[in-house]
């Protein structure tokens, strides 16, 4: 059985699409994020990196014994995080089962927005239409979502969680218009947390530093820079308030947070590839273990126990 956690990107851009010459080494699609826990798979947002991310998923299931089951987090039901996902091959297979859940206040509203997506007026296939199993839920902070050889299922957050179970925790931001849920995913001692369309405060946003403690990846948001931000940026207003963090704040929660690395997120698409590497050089000012996040990178994570006996032989070498 594998037992690695893998972190793939599929889009990285926040607001819109930007396609173009100008961005073809980060990419242009909107935020989707891969995450492969041996034989399972999450995704994280479904922007319109998730429509090449369906394709390959449909590659990796041709020919497999057992049907194609896939989790998918919403961490917010703005357009940019659910455009691609009329667009996903696998809710089309009869035979697939995705299980998707995202905020709400009441069970109906991740049903309600992507049926509201998909009506007559709007998209030519209803929600009704796509012939996959979907299990669609909302879920609060204070609730576990389990992945383990019992299936899918959510818990309460005090209720204690097996050693081999797949389990995604829920911290609940309100520094970004209508909340947002960010997502730590946790396998054998390893995590990822993913923290996108979040602003950081002023001695940076304590309850998501304690939330992100430790974990060996962070994904977060650094859509402005620092002058575009201020409204410092010639053609571009200031971005206060907007929900959105500069790479300093993603350096600095990072740093707090004392995490293994930071992947800058949720890139702004007018900005070309060059002003996203400014980005990074930004953030590595505050927190050295800092890359962009582009189309393609993957991160290998192995278990706790596996990666401490590499690191000891790799010394002892």
């Amino acid at each position: 059985m594998d037992r690695n956690l893998m972190v793939r990107f599929w889009g990285v851009r926040g607001s819109h699409p930007a396609p173009g010459a100008g961005t073809i080494h980060y990419g242009g699609n909107t935020s989707c994020v891969e995450v492969r826990a041996g034989e399972r798979t999450i995704v994280l947002d479904a922007g319109t990196g998730i429509i090449p991310l369906g394709r390959e998923l449909m590659r990796r299931a041709a020919g497999g014994k057992s049907p194609l089951e896939v989790m998918l987090l919403f961490s917010h039901l703005h357009h940019d995080h659910t455009q691609g996902f009329p667009f996903f091959v696998p809710a089309y297979l009869p035979g697939a089962r995705l299980h998707i859940f995202g905020p709400g206040g009441t069970p109906e509203t991740v049903n309600h927005v992507l049926e509201h997506n998909q009506s007559p007026e709007t998209f030519p296939v209803s929600l009704r239409d796509m012939p996959s199993a979907k299990d669609i839920h909302s879920v609060r902070d204070t609730q576990v979502i389990l992945w383990d050889e019992g299936g899918v299922r959510v818990v309460s957050s005090a209720e204690p969680v097996a050693e081999e179970a797949l389990a995604i925790r829920i911290h609940r931001s309100h520094a970004h218009p209508g909340g947002v849920h960010v997502y730590r995913i946790g396998w054998l001692g390893r995590s990822v947390v993913y923290a996108t369309d979040t602003e950081g405060y002023v001695g940076i946003d304590r309850r998501l530093a304690a939330f992100a403690r430790d974990a060996d990846v962070l994904i977060h948001d650094a859509q402005y820079s620092a002058a575009h931000y201020r409204g410092e940026l010639a053609g571009f207003p200031s971005t206060q308030g907007y929900g959105h963090s500069t790479a300093a704040m993603a350096g600095e929660l990072a740093a707090a947070a004392e995490v293994g690395e930071l992947i800058l997120f949720h890139h702004d698409p007018a900005y070309a590839d060059e002003q996203v590497s400014v980005q990074e050089d930004a953030a590595k000012e505050i927190f050295p273990e800092v890359r962009a996040g582009f189309e393609g990178l993957e991160l290998s994570l192995l278990p706790l126990e596996r990666a401490a006996v590499a690191s000891y032989g790799a010394r002892e070498a």
